[in-house]
């Protein structure tokens, strides 16, 4: 079953780590490094399934 919440804050969480890498907040590797932990936290069923 999808939890909603669950997806919610994975995609808020995803788009506010893509723009504090565009607003040169965190680099390429520091990205990549954040958003492998947030797919370890909320594992989204989209990206599972």
């Amino acid at each position: 079953m999808i939890d909603v919440k669950c997806e919610m804050r994975y995609i808020l969480v995803m788009r506010i780590l893509e723009h504090m890498a565009q607003a040169g907040f965190l680099s390429a590797e520091e990205l990549a490094v954040a958003k492998g932990l947030v797919v370890e936290r909320y594992r989204p069923a989209t990206v599972w399934e």
